[in-house]
């Protein structure tokens, strides 16, 4: 079966089709954005065929470096305003809108690099921005600045056709390059956003650019591969391409190959023609006009027939998307959040490609989503995680966006990039993540842990106690010197087998957090962790400690409870059993004292309050540091901890000891 000219895009070979972003959904250049970065599929397709060649790139162009000249009073305002608080959008509105009414290249440059460097998916002011340099005939910086912008968001149909129209008006018609310069973009922009559901307008200019160069076997070409390709106007390309068929000779609208190829076929499949030799020699017409003009009828038939199986083919798949796309409300970037119904649409759709989709379509989707969800880091995870399974060159590159552009302060992404890296044995790099971030978001334990266990898992022990004792002097409270100083009392213990350094890290603690009943638990368990018989002493020393201390009665009650329990258990000497447990019923009779002075309204509010607070702190660990509401945040509130909760409020010995006397 002959398809004229056919070149489905899911064999892509550009370097760029991998950069599959949303297309902006209007021409408002107010907020709204594009697309994506650079060519993850590419890369796939590059891992999986090293020997696979690409058209020439747009090259990468590095911003304008500006020069020293002062700048307007009132753009420094502006700017000051951005720089204490980069991520307050309204503000870097105000400074480019002043940008753009003042006649200062120079500030305007300054503005517009450095937000496009924060969010470089606003499709809008990339526009913005090579119309200024344009505006002041610097053309070849406003040429600069469209490919920058491509190279940011590549699957923009409004930023490939912003540039296609700036290069016809501002190339020259009668230079001879000028034709090959624009079909070689249009080629690069089909192959980079054309697979785009919302790809149409692109589609349509590369076909009526090649009409006006009269140029009707291109135009056919470009029809046969957009015909197999889901967009959301499929229907109104195939009528065209039919328009186009039928209105036009066959040796007008298709090559030289093609033309004999189809006569050939005909040929063949015709019943009362025996042999192929009756046909014209090449590409002479047959002079027979009815023969001839039955041919041209037949051409146009297989022609149309045989596109009209893969419309066929093209529509079924564009039906089982269409409810997805038709739940799309804002396919480009903005900083507001989406209303829930879309996030849940994305989602469903992504799990409905990756469960049916080519990985190349799979890929587009995924460039799609984020560039409407790039504030959402699971998105990018769900990204990232796909591209596991295909390139590892892609996960980088997904995070290295996710992380460096959009996600600065959301520590999971980060995170999961880093043990990637350590994964892969980049543990150079993994540091550099970990770092990076927590310089950024400032002191998180779930960061500063990452980097401690980072350090111990290579064999860096001494690094990683010298973080955790970082981290445990630069606390800003008690509570959170405590909670490093049991993180490393435990790292001295366990990993280097220092237990007289780490009962000094702890016995240090309790002298500054005297209240802390997490301090005098961890003591315990340490000195738990020894011989029982010979480390008698130490046991006991550390119950009494905590039973003298400053707390709650209620919590010095749990830590005599438990001291009769380990004297019962594994004691040697009756009397301390004994002592211990007289200990304990006066403890209890001074509990049931206070109790009663509580139901009369003898304890203070604040009395209450804190035997509250204190009965909660031995049963869990407030979290310190940690992000409200963010997704996979680590509790490391409930490490290493005991539950004493179970324990009886009084223990009946008198079945085996009589009481004391009253």
């Amino acid at each position: 079966m002959l398809v004229i000219g056919i070149k489905m895009q899911n064999s892509t070979t550009d370097d760029s089709a991998q950069d599959v972003t949303p297309v902006s959904k209007s021409s408002d250049v107010n907020i709204e954005g594009s697309q994506s970065n650079k060519d993850i599929l590419e890369v796939t397709e590059m891992e999986q065929s090293p020997e696979q060649t690409t058209p020439e790139e747009l090259p990468e162009v590095a911003p304008k470096i500006e020069m020293e000249i002062p700048l307007p009073t009132e753009f420094e305002k502006h700017w000051k305003l951005v720089m204490d608080n980069p991520e307050e959008f309204t503000s870097w509105t105000y400074l480019l809108q002043y940008v753009e009414q003042e006649n200062n290249i120079l500030a305007a440059r300054k503005a517009f690099d450095a937000f496009l460097a924060r969010y470089p998916y606003c499709y809008g002011y990339w526009k913005k921005y090579a119309d200024i340099e344009k505006k002041r005939n610097n053309i070849l910086e406003a040429d600069e600045v469209y490919r920058r912008g491509i190279q940011a968001i590549t699957l923009s149909v409004d930023l490939w056709i912003s540039y296609l129209n700036f290069l016809k008006e501002t190339l020259d018609p009668a230079d001879p390059e000028t034709g090959v310069t624009l079909r070689g973009t249009f080629e690069h922009a089909v192959m980079s956003a054309g697979l785009d559901f919302r790809s149409d307008r692109l589609w349509e200019m590369y076909v009526n650019w090649e009409m006006e160069q009269e140029n009707l076997s291109g135009v056919t070409s470009i029809y046969s591969r957009l015909l197999g390709i889901p967009t959301q106007y499929y229907s109104n390309h195939f009528q065209k391409f039919k328009d186009h068929i039928q209105t036009r000779l066959p040796r007008k609208f298709l090559t030289d190959d093609k033309f004999l190829e189809l006569r050939t076929e005909l040929a063949t499949m015709n019943e009362h023609c025996s042999s192929v030799t009756d046909l014209p020699n090449g590409l002479e017409e047959i002079k027979d006009p009815a023969k001839r003009t039955t041919e041209i009828e037949n051409m146009r038939h297989r022609i149309i027939e045989v596109h009209q199986e893969i419309v066929n083919l093209n529509e079924h798949e564009v039906t089982k998307r269409w409810s997805f796309e038709e739940g799309i409300k804002r396919p480009y970037f903005h900083v507001k959040p989406l209303e829930k119904a879309q996030l849940n649409n994305w989602k469903e759709y992504l799990d409905y490609e990756i469960e049916n989709g080519s990985h190349e379509r799979i890929v587009i989707l995924f460039e799609r989503c984020v560039i409407a969800c790039a504030h959402y880091e699971e998105f990018w995870i769900k990204y990232a995680k796909y591209m596991e399974k295909h390139s590892i060159e892609g996960v980088r590159h997904v995070y290295n966006r996710a992380c460096n552009i959009h996600l600065l302060k959301k520590p999971q992404a980060h995170i999961l990039w880093a043990a990637f890296e350590e994964q892969h044995e980049n543990v150079e790099e993994a540091r550099r993540i970990l770092k990076t971030l927590e310089e950024s978001v400032g002191d998180l334990a779930m960061i500063r842990l990452r980097r401690v266990n980072l350090e111990r898992r290579h064999g860096n022990v001494k690094e990683a106690e010298n973080l955790l004792t970082q981290a445990m002097k630069n606390a800003k409270s008690n509570s959170e010197s405590s909670f490093y100083a049991i993180k490393l009392a435990r790292h001295l213990l366990k990993v280097q087998k220092d237990a007289e350094k780490a009962r000094k890290v702890l016995h240090d603690a309790i002298t500054k957090d005297k209240d802390n009943a997490k301090l005098y638990l961890n003591v315990i368990e340490m000195e738990f962790s020894e011989d029982l018989k010979q480390n008698e002493t130490n046991i006991l020393s550390a119950f009494d400690k905590a039973i003298k201390s400053t707390m709650t009665i209620a919590t010095r009650i749990k830590f005599s409870q438990r001291k009769v329990e380990f004297l019962e258990d594994f004691g040697f000497d009756i009397n301390k059993l004994l002592t211990a447990y007289d200990d304990h019923q006066k403890l209890l009779k001074e509990h049931d004292l206070q109790k009663r002075k509580a139901e009369n309204g003898l304890e203070q509010p604040d009395a209450k309050r804190a035997h509250m607070e204190e009965m909660a702190a031995v049963a869990s660990t407030p979290a310190v540091h940690q992000t409200a509401a963010t997704p996979g945040t680590y509790n490391y509130a409930n490490w290493y901890q005991y539950n004493y909760q179970n324990y009886p409020n009084t223990w009946n010995y008198g079945q085996y000891y009589t009481p004391p006397s009253t």
